[in-house]
């Protein structure tokens, strides 16, 4: 509803008058003492996108988000973190206004026991960025933001850690399903995408072991849930329509990482293997079970200069090629879902390298990170440039580039190479 919308802008844009209060003489009263209380923070952003990444014709936008965040101590063995945005990624359009609760929980201390009740982001994998057993919380890859990690979005979930000296045992029950946003292309009339929801996810759990402070910190975990990046298969067939519908089937993901410092390097690996629906391969409309590995480290040249490297890898069981699908329509829709479940060939190898420099006391920081596929020649290039023009103050260019034939993976995702430029106020 519009009204709705202008409602929660409003107040949204009404917080940072608490921020501003804050940054005088320590408050004692009035809303700079509330917003004291509730330790708020957060940030205003504006920003311009060349291309948006949805895999349309949309150019040339202008955005503006609220980000906040509150994270009061109830009493000293319990918390409460709350955390969202108000966003419009194109200011040219009203309806384009919306905005999102990322996180909403209770921490509780009980002893050696940590309680987490709520909605909360559960991240797991020490890979850099390419992480096989993270896939618990979603992310909205369509997203304008230059931070992966904004991204993120909870989803309500019970989580529970028992701290056994360096060990931490985890268990999470896991209610609801919130999937990930990908980029689709449209069909075109009379074709016709729809997404449907699992009917229950009250079954969702996923448990975790983990060592922490010794010589190689390390994990093993298990997930039953479902995959929060949907399967694409065909619905109702007519003589004047086609429907192709998304839907997100139940996987089984083992996982384990590790990771260590030896002298100057930091090594990392990160591996697993993920059951799916399809375990004889037969199903064009299901992702086959696969491995997927990671291994990498990185190292600091000259204080400032940091390279980070890794080798990848995907194994496909049970592959079947798309392209010998009979039939003309359910073959084209299975090669659209091999190529965006990356799952065209039954090996894959790949590489992907990041490299950082700071100057100016830490004020200026370059990125380039990059991925290319061995297998199919595609690839992606992320240059990104941070000035911290004062302590508040945050200048950020960059850009996102995708390349490769049209049937892989990254370049599948060349409509969506943009620029951007954001200016961000944080307090």
């Amino acid at each position: 509803m519009r009204w709705r919308r202008w409602a929660l802008l409003a107040v949204a844009l009404l917080s940072p008058a608490l921020a501003v209060a804050e940054e005088t003489e320590p408050p004692r009263e009035g809303l700079g003492r509330l917003a004291q209380q509730a330790n708020l923070s957060g940030s205003i952003r504006g920003g311009y996108w060349s291309s948006s990444r949805e895999l349309d014709d949309r150019e040339h936008l202008a955005t503006a988000s609220l980000w906040l965040k509150v994270a009061p101590k109830l009493w000293p063995d319990a918390s409460l973190l709350i955390e969202g945005w108000v966003r419009n990624e194109d200011l040219v359009h009203e309806e384009a206004t919306d905005g999102a609760l990322r996180e909403g929980y209770v921490d509780l201390a009980l002893g050696p026991l940590d309680l987490r009740l709520g909605r909360q982001i559960i991240v797991w994998g020490r890979a850099d960025r390419i992480n096989p057993t993270d896939n618990l919380s979603p992310r909205d890859f369509t997203l304008l933001v230059p931070d992966d990690d904004d991204q993120r979005l909870g989803a309500a979930a019970v989580k529970a850690t028992y701290h056994l000296g360096g060990l931490a045992i985890s268990g999470l029950w896991l209610p609801e399903f919130i999937p990930n946003t990908i980029p689709i292309r449209r069909p075109l009339p009379p074709a016709t995408i729809r997404e449907r929801m699992p009917d229950s996810t009250l079954g969702q759990w996923a448990a975790r072991i983990e060592q922490t402070g010794e010589a190689v910190d390390w994990s093993v975990s298990y997930f039953d849930g479902f995959d929060l990046s949907p399967d694409a298969g065909l619905g109702l067939v007519t003589p004047s329509s086609v429907e192709v519908l998304l839907r997100h089937h139940q996987i089984r993901v083992i996982g384990a990482d590790a990771a260590a410092t030896v002298g100057r390097y930091g090594l990392r690996a990160e591996a697993a293997y993920t059951f799916t629906e399809d375990a004889r391969g037969d199903r064009p409309d299901v992702k086959n079970p696969f491995f997927f590995l990671v291994l990498g480290g990185d190292r600091t040249f000259i204080e400032y200069l940091n390279i980070n490297v890794q080798y990848f890898t995907r194994v496909i069981y049970g592959f079947r090629s798309p392209f010998e699908v009979q039939n003309a329509l359910q073959r084209a829709l299975a090669i659209q879902q091999a190529v965006v479940t990356n799952q065209l060939d039954q090996v894959q190898h790949g590489i992907s390298l990041r490299v950082s420099y700071k100057w100016f006391h830490e004020t200026l920081e370059a990125e380039l990170a990059s991925a290319l596929s061995l297998t199919r020649l595609d690839y992606t290039l992320r240059p990104k440039v941070t000035y911290a023009l004062t302590d508040r103050w945050k200048a950020i260019v960059g850009a996102d580039v995708f390349g490769g034939d049209r049937v892989s993976f990254f370049g599948n995702l060349r409509d969506n190479t943009t620029a951007y430029a954001e200016l961000r106020w944080s307090f």
